[in-house]
């Protein structure tokens, strides 16, 4: 059984393309799917900062280590 992303996934490929992949292809692309979607932290913040030679974003994630 596949997550509902690798579902989406695979509805967005040619029939042949998406049949011919195996199973171990498969989970190692539900796993993909899984890990952008697992992880929730207590603080996630995000902005984006202009210069006028380059555009830079600044990412502050924090939360309870759970390796």
């Amino acid at each position: 059984m596949q997550g509902p992303g690798v579902e989406r996934f695979l509805q967005r490929l040619p029939l042949p393309l998406a049949q011919s992949f195996t199973a171990e292809q498969l989970a190692a692309i539900d796993l993909h799917f899984c890990m952008r979607y697992r992880a929730r932290h207590a603080v996630d913040w995000r902005t984006r900062i202009g210069f006028p030679f380059a555009k830079l974003y600044i990412v502050l994630l924090a939360g309870r280590e759970q390796r």
